[in-house]
């Protein structure tokens, strides 16, 4: 007699990886389409905001190099998805793509080319990443040749934060120097480092960065442009040098950035977005990657890794949860990997991995799902601009929508771009 026996927890769950790879696959089949070439090179047609409105009219340009929302961004992702499927479409658009963003990363302004997400790292780093998984030589030597190029920028026009500055690159060329050892990258790190510990300024709260300069507001909290991402860059340095001053200093700041912590809200406030109602209403938080708990949290989860500070473990549990609690579309109406659900459900995935936690993961996936029936009924991935098309880049578009689904179905293989580790 025939007996039926339940499907093994191994064949469940590598049914529901195998979707997640297959959202990723539509998504890069659609960027695939929408590839316009020149010879060996292709680029996309993006619709970003006029800045000239106060409501948003979107008009339409082609990608710039950079990885935020530009032709680095695709090509990673596209990368990664030939590595997940074989498909030697996406490998040759990823390709062509990656050939765009090393032949014009020339012409970013220098003030951004030190960036990950704005300049000449994050290029570099996705070719040296893509050429892996393209299994294309060319792309790597290209990329360290690239990456050679960043040592010699000039940090007196460079930034400090995650987007466009030190912050951002210190993780990323770590990463880096690990995978290609190169000599001339550490005196660089440390340099980097330095000018972190240089440039902090003391209040009594501790110490914080001018990340925006001329802005009319405190030094800001977060990830993106806050203390929350330069600390994170201090830890990735003190645990390759173990230059204690890099540790202090970070400690410094978190107590700067928790100073201002609102016990209500379980949050970080947004100076950007400060009103004449925080008396009574409390400070404005945000919940997002760039500003508030998700990107904090990740400060913390990396703090925590690298320190085994008890008090970081706590700070990232905290977050973490405020996150979680976010994780609605009514408060993250966008897939977007920078304030969007992507991006929030990855530090899920990150909090599941450090802190050892399978139910962070467990609600990450149900995101993705909950984002796979959306785009059943609706036939659209939110952006992170709030309009009604379909970017292709990767912090607000559909590069960084598909690279979480690849996440979700290997997160080992498909590491966070928001917390380089």
């Amino acid at each position: 007699m025939e007996t039926l026996t339940a499907p093994t927890v191994t064949s469940v769950r590598d049914s529901i990886a195998n979707t997640f790879i297959e959202t990723a696959a539509d998504i890069g089949r659609t960027l695939c389409r929408d590839a316009i070439w020149s010879g060996d090179r292709c680029n996309f047609l993006t619709s970003t905001n006029d800045p000239a409105f106060e409501y948003p009219k979107p008009y339409f340009k082609s990608l710039e190099a950079d990885f935020y929302s530009g032709t680095a961004g695709v090509a990673f992702f596209l990368a990664a998805l030939y590595n997940a499927t074989g498909d030697r479409l996406v490998q040759k658009t990823a390709l062509g793509t990656l050939q765009n963003a090393l032949t014009t990363a020339q012409f970013l302004l220098p003030h951004t080319r030190l960036g990950f997400f704005s300049g000449w790292t994050g290029i570099a780093y996705a070719a040296i990443r893509a050429g892996h998984w393209l299994n294309n030589e060319e792309m790597i030597t290209q990329g360290q040749q690239l990456l050679n190029n960043v040592a010699k920028v000039d940090l007196q026009q460079t930034g400090l934060d995650v987007i466009d500055g030190a912050a951002g690159a210190i993780p990323a060329l770590i990463q880096l120097n690990q995978l290609h050892p190169n000599p001339s990258l550490r005196p660089f790190i440390e340099q980097l480092a330095d000018q972190l510990v240089n440039r902090a300024e003391r209040t009594t709260e501790g110490l914080s960065w001018n990340t925006i300069p001329g802005a009319g507001h405190r030094h800001l909290t977060g990830f993106a442009h806050g203390v929350a991402g330069i600390i994170n860059a201090l830890f990735e340095a003190f645990a390759l040098t173990q230059n204690t001053t890099y540790r202090d200093v970070a400690f410094q700041g978190l107590r700067y950035e928790n100073a201002f912590f609102d016990q209500p809200q379980q949050n970080w406030p947004d100076f950007r977005a400060a009103t004449s109602n925080e008396a009574t209403n409390g400070p404005t938080c945000s919940c997002a990657w760039c500003h508030g708990a998700p990107g904090i949290a990740l400060s913390r989860l990396r703090g925590y890794e690298l320190t085994h500070h008890p008090a970081l473990k706590e700070e990232a549990q905290t977050a973490v949860a405020t996150t979680a609690r976010h994780l609605t579309w009514e408060q993250q109406t966008n897939f977007s990997q920078c304030h969007g659900l992507a991006g929030n459900s990855d530090v899920l995935l990150e909090a599941a991995d450090i802190l050892n936690q399978s139910d962070w993961r467990v609600q990450a996936e149900a995101i993705g799902q909950r984002g796979q029936e959306r785009y059943r009924q609706t036939g659209l991935w939110a952006n992170g601009l709030y309009n009604q098309f379909q970017l292709p880049d990767f912090m607000l578009g559909l590069s960084g929508t598909g690279y979480f689904y690849l996440r979700l179905a290997d997160s080992a293989t498909y590491r966070s771009v928001l917390l380089l580790r």
